[in-house]
């Protein structure tokens, strides 16, 4: 998706195209998947590997982050469509490795 910024009427304009074509590819309203907890935005996550909406699992480290597209904040699920932000206590030995790593 491109960087561009939208007036907040198209961003709601995208939402709800976004919700009609899931309404048309499943016939089912999408879930509820929360917002960003910095910039609201709403969160449409999906499976990585099947590309279908879906909440990631909860407490699995990697797998249970995101990075949003709309501030670029890096969050985790809490579960119940709720998000926070990702904090030091929740990387693990092998993250703070894999950023040691980093140039």
């Amino acid at each position: 998706m491109p960087d561009t910024v939208y007036a907040p009427g198209r961003i709601e304009e995208q939402i709800e195209e976004l919700e009609e074509s899931f309404l048309e590819d499943t016939g089912d309203m999408p879930p509820i998947f929360g917002r960003c907890p910095v910039c609201k935005k709403p969160l449409f996550p999906r499976d990585r590997f099947t590309g279908e909406p879906k909440a990631p699992p909860v407490g699995t480290g990697y797998e249970s982050r995101a990075k949003c597209s709309g501030c670029g904040a890096i969050i985790c699920y809490a579960g119940n469509g709720n998000w926070r932000v990702l904090e030091d206590s929740d990387l693990t030995d092998g993250d703070r490795e894999a950023d040691a790593r980093l140039p």
